[in-house]
């Protein structure tokens, strides 16, 4: 069975499990993990691009016939296409994909992303369908890895290590904020990241020049490849750290240990952040943020979100992030973020690049 159809099969039993009769997927990363394509963002009445996966039947799309034309549709296990043009009304597609997957009434499980343009558009093409909001089954759907997504994240955190290398050498006293970020930029690029887009102290490419002193916050997300986003962080001292910010980065590197070595298959996903933010608050720190999340096709958190509340355990496969920390001062946080793959046994970390205090000072 291909990876696709695999995917189609957990879609069907996750939602027959929540007592649904089918998924209807919009465009997002859900739709991009059942296809392997990207329908543009938006929503109706931009563009109504929906997947509807019954749990009995056969599959359907409704897609624009400019995504159709871009889509490779016979690589998607979707015999079931239902087009229109832009401009058009797509009621009568929905209407027939509806039929054609069988669930032209019923409840129909979506995610939290969807459009209420999409939702006001299948009230009026389907009164007896009943859209269901299905969180549980849209947080498990992708929250564990294949082999093949795992790849993808492998080589957008060594993208990301090969950016802090880069940002290494070139961050010093007097260089602007955009002449380094535009070379992590290049370096990323060179190792395979898909995106240009960065965050921490390069979220606005300025010409502000680093100072002697500076505590740099270093947050290379959203580096991806093959659409698979990466998030993790490291901080550069340009000079000698004071002895608060020594203070607190031995907070953080060691609650960072503690999370790791508490990383293991039916772990809840909560003791990950107990652990440490346990870790933070004997030193004097409060943990404020979650101490991580799935990374994956979202562009930004997905599930598992390692944070209070949360009891799901974890599972062999699932990659999230590790980010203790604290702030420094006012938006100067002090952190260390890598992404982490759940193992058999634990936990691997899948960024290399180094964690010690002393390796990430400029002298």
């Amino acid at each position: 069975m291909s990876a696709l159809r695999t995917r189609y099969e957990r879609a069907r039993r996750l939602a027959e499990a929540a007592g649904l009769d089918g998924l209807y997927v919009t465009a997002g990363a859900n739709f991009t993990w059942l296809t392997e394509e990207n329908a543009h963002p938006g929503g109706w009445p931009l563009w109504a691009s929906v997947l509807i996966v019954p749990v009995d039947g056969d599959p359907a799309l409704v897609v624009s016939k400019m995504h159709a034309d871009i889509f490779d549709l016979e690589r998607i296990p979707v015999d079931h296409v239902f087009q229109y043009v832009d401009g058009e009304d797509p009621a009568p597609a929905l209407r027939a994909a509806l039929a054609s997957a069988g669930v032209s009434a019923g409840q129909l499980g979506a995610d939290d992303a969807l459009w209420l343009g999409d939702a006001d558009l299948l009230a009026q093409v389907a009164p007896e369908v009943r859209l269901r909001r299905s969180s549980a089954v849209f947080d498990r759907l992708r929250a564990v890895k294949d082999a093949a997504e795992v790849e993808h994240l492998r080589k957008a955190c060594a993208a990301h290590d090969a950016g802090y290398r880069r940002a290494f050498e070139v961050i010093r006293p007097g260089v602007t904020v955009a002449e380094a970020g535009a070379e992590v930029v290049r370096a990323m690029l060179a190792a395979g990241s898909g995106e240009l887009a960065l965050s921490g102290v390069f979220h606005h490419l300025s010409d502000r020049p680093f100072a002697a002193g500076e505590v740099v916050d270093l947050d290379l997300f959203p580096g991806s490849h093959g659409g698979y986003h990466a998030d993790t962080a490291r901080n550069l001292f340009l000079g000698e750290p004071s002895a608060e910010a020594r203070r607190l980065y031995a907070a953080t590197h060691a609650a960072y240990d503690a999370a790791m070595a508490a990383v293991r298959p039916g772990v809840p996903a909560q003791e990950i952040h107990r652990v440490a933010a346990a870790t933070m608050e004997a030193a004097g720190y409060r943990q404020v943020w979650k101490i991580g999340h799935g990374v994956g096709l979202a562009p930004i958190h997905e599930p598992p979100l390692l944070q209070v509340g949360n009891d799901e355990p974890l599972e062999e496969g699932m990659v999230f992030t590790i980010d203790p920390g604290a702030f420094l001062a006012r938006d100067t946080p002090i952190h260390i973020e890598d992404t982490v793959l759940v193992t058999a046994d634990g936990a691997e970390a899948l960024n290399r690049f180094p964690l010690d205090l002393e390796s990430l000072i400029v002298a």
